[in-house]
């Protein structure tokens, strides 16, 4: 049985996930946690459509 707190575990995972596909899910994740804190009013329209424009 694996040990899901096994770290070895882990990393070999993520190294199975492609670095495309391990960057496209980061910058879509950074903009879900932007958008939520706009929603949450901690951040101004400015200051999200200046985040959300980064790369």
């Amino acid at each position: 049985m694996v040990n899901p707190t096994d770290d070895s575990n882990e990393t070999n995972i993520i190294q199975m996930i492609p670095t495309e596909l391990q960057q496209s899910f980061q910058k879509i994740l950074k903009c879900g946690i932007y958008k939520e804190l706009h929603k949450r009013n901690l951040l101004s329209d400015a200051q999200l459509n200046l985040l959300l424009r980064k790369k």
